[in-house]
């Protein structure tokens, strides 16, 4: 079985390359997905939709990644940086225009049985709106 903050560096990884499949195998077929938006999806495909949707508008890497785990080694908290440009309008967010930002944000994994089963992102969400205000 793979370490719990290996899966969530691979996942981390293949978000920066855009690698669908990767984060695909990583993950639960029921993972629980708590987007920065508040809403909760379940499953891989609305994962993937749903990731593919967001970074066609918001093109981001995510870099300075620092890694922590609990006890159990079940639970893994990424503290990392976004950089990013706002490409297309998302619906509840400003008008796009190629804003950029560099902003702090956070990954929760969740891992069972080697799989990612919860995955949640945090970020200030006042501070992203600002960013993207201009």
């Amino acid at each position: 079985m793979t370490d719990a903050q290996t899966i969530a560096s691979r996942f981390i990884e293949a978000l920066n390359q855009r690698d669908f499949e990767t984060i695909a195998r990583l993950a639960h077929e029921d993972i629980e997905l708590d987007s920065l938006t508040g809403k909760r999806m379940v499953g891989v495909a609305p994962l993937r939709a749903w990731l593919m949707n967001y970074l066609r508008r918001f093109d981001e890497q995510f870099g300075d990644v620092v890694l922590m785990r609990d006890a159990f080694g079940q639970r893994v908290a990424a503290d990392l940086t976004v950089r990013g440009t706002y490409k297309e309008t998302m619906e509840g967010f400003p008008a796009a225009s190629g804003q950029t930002y560099s902003i702090p944000s956070v990954l929760i994994f969740e891992i069972e049985d080697g799989a990612i089963i919860r995955l949640s992102h945090y970020r200030n969400i006042r501070v992203f709106e600002q960013a993207l205000a201009g």
